[in-house]
């Protein structure tokens, strides 16, 4: 059933009543022109199968890219239909091949391979080697590694890949030494890259996060200064608050709790770092990349390429978003900078860069020659491979979601006639249903402001200026919030994948012991956070409360975790010396 009807412009369209499933042939006329075609329609829930088949498949075969494979599988049968086989065709010829074909996304598989050849250099020349021996010297527990990745999580606040980049290839050979399993490595490079970018005033997020703002504020109207908005908004994003607050505790009272706890035991009692049955996303330790015995490694042949790394990215950013601005025509601030810069080409230009500072460091201090040089270079990207095509198909399953209107879906389910008192709390769940579903959190952040914000504008309508702003803030910060707490738990993540390559570890492993202590931090956040400080609660007070329940959270639920004790045959300092 169509009817035709016509907006204030004059112009024509049809609106269709459509079965709730089912197949449709249609025919169409427009003067001279004519055709005719099939729409396939389907439930709207079940654009929520995908994702969802994904995750469920994820924890239980423990193989993540049989489940993304299987995710995809199923969005592309809902999206064409007829046999079985030829979905899972459409799995590689379309959507694996067109999140390659993304410029975006081969830049960051480029970023990834580069990083691992460089990586992979380090380590055979010695220099991971040489970072252990360095900080083995002030680091004497398995507490001080913990906090000495805590530590270089919160400085590293310029990018969140670049993060989990420096934090990992640092602290994984000395947590290696002093059995912290990979999997509270990788908790604590995923617990403070998106949590930390998200927070900071300078950085890759800040100018995508305001600008998805400045756009949202335009359309609605908002006369506020929308990164006067965004730091307004700082006080009210507790989920990242409160996750850097969590890790605090977990060092603090030394205990760990639930899958977590158990993977810490296993690795200080017994000296496994992994799982027996693990499959860790990149292996750093294949007699292909390990330095010969004798060959002790220089310091600055470490940091030195992964420090160029990091300032080529940081230069990329200044540059790409110096000339963004100019050919916008914007004023050249650190805003307008930062808000046209260009962050995945410039993480390829940091990760390139590494790659001649590292070849140029072995070659001066002749740890390596040319063939084995190139050999440990190639050896560190095939490292790589399977995490490239966990991203490719994370990034598929994406694109099927969006096909689906999966985002859309659980925006207008949520979305109803509610009091402006429950907006905030309503937005962390939806932007966190989403993240969690799409595993992107710059993706929800463009797909849901631009409805909170409106929605929040026209619910306060009848308030004081005062109030207006307060729900507004609120729900922007909710949204900002919301997205990192849904992407901090997904396993389709690229920023969960990440953690886990430059962890070196288990993916599902990862994820199994992460969800806990998110799940908690988030129930802080939005009962605490959201939730009181919507009905009355001054931002501060909610702060202080979160703070000390999650520490009596911790002193409470968490057991004491086994100190790391070397064993008797083990070398001495001045013998590793």
């Amino acid at each position: 059933q169509a009817n035709a009807i016509a907006d204030e412009s004059g112009a024509a369209s049809l609106q269709v009543r459509l079965p709730q499933a089912g197949t449709v042939r249609y025919a169409w006329q427009a003067g001279e022109a004519s055709g005719d075609d099939t729409l396939r329609v389907i439930p709207a829930w079940w654009s929520l199968l995908p994702p969802l088949l994904a995750i469920v498949l994820a924890l239980l075969l423990r193989q993540v890219v049989l489940a993304l494979v299987g995710g995809v599988w199923l969005g592309a049968w809902l999206i064409a239909g007829g046999d079985p086989f030829t979905p899972l065709l459409r799995v590689v010829d379309t959507y694996l091949l067109d999140a390659y074909a993304d410029r975006d996304h081969l830049q960051i598989v480029l970023f990834t391979l580069l990083l691992g050849g460089m990586l992979g250099v380090i380590t055979r020349a010695g220099g991971l080697r040489a970072i252990v021996r360095v900080l083995g010297r002030r680091v004497r527990s398995d507490r001080g590694v913990q906090l000495s990745a805590y530590l270089l999580g919160l400085l590293i606040f310029i990018d969140d890949y670049a993060n989990t980049l420096f934090v990992g290839a640092t602290m994984r050979p000395l947590a290696d030494r002093y059995r912290v399993s990979r999997e509270k490595l990788a908790y604590l490079i995923d617990s403070t890259a998106a949590p930390v970018a998200n927070l900071a005033l300078i950085g890759t997020w800040i100018g995508f996060e305001v600008s998805v703002i400045a756009d949202s504020f335009k359309a609605s109207g908002i006369a506020l200064e929308p990164y006067w908005a965004f730091l307004l908004s700082l006080p009210y994003r507790f989920y990242p608050i409160f996750t850097l607050v969590f890790i605090a505790w977990l060092l603090v009272w030394r205990r760990d709790f639930g899958a977590m706890y158990r993977a810490e035991v296993r690795a200080r009692t017994t000296g496994k770092v992994l799982a027996d049955d693990a499959s860790p996303l990149a292996n750093y330790d294949s007699a292909e990349l390990l330095p010969p015995d004798h060959l002790q490694g220089s310091l600055w042949s470490a940091v030195l390429p992964i420090l160029t790394a990091l300032g080529g990215a940081v230069g990329g950013l200044v540059y790409t978003g110096y000339y963004g601005a100019l050919a916008a025509g914007d004023p050249i601030t650190l805003r307008t900078v930062l808000a046209n810069a260009n962050s995945y080409i410039s993480l390829v230009w940091g990760a390139l860069l590494g790659c001649v500072v590292v070849w140029l460091c072995v070659w001066l201090t002749h740890a390596l020659n040319l063939r084995e040089s190139f050999e440990a270079w190639v050896s560190g990207i095939r490292s790589m491979v399977l995490a490239v095509v966990i991203l490719g198909l994370a990034w598929s399953i994406g694109a099927v979601c969006e096909v689906l209107h999966t985002a859309q879906y659980l925006v207008q389910a949520l979305q109803g006639t509610i009091s402006p008192a429950w907006l905030p709390a309503l937005t962390t769940l939806t932007a966190a249903a989403i993240s969690f579903a799409i595993g992107s959190s710059w993706g929800t952040m463009s797909l849901l402001m631009p409805l909170a914000v409106p929605l929040a504008h026209t619910l306060t309508a009848g308030l004081g200026a005062e109030a207006q702003q307060f729900y507004l803030i609120a729900t922007i910060s909710s949204v900002l919030a919301g997205a990192t707490f849904g992407d901090h738990c997904s396993p389709i993540s690229d920023t969960t994948v990440l953690s886990s390559i430059f962890a070196g570890s288990d993916h599902i492993d990862h994820v199994r012991t992460q969800l806990p202590y998110a799940l908690v931090v988030g129930a802080v956040a939005w009962l605490v956070g959201d939730v009181a400080t919507a009905f009355g609660l001054p931002v501060w007070a909610a702060l202080g409360i979160g703070i000390a329940l999650l520490g009596a959270i911790v002193r409470m639920v968490g057991k004491p975790t086994p100190k790391h004790c070397l064993p008797a045959d083990a070398p001495t300092e001045k013998q590793t010396e």
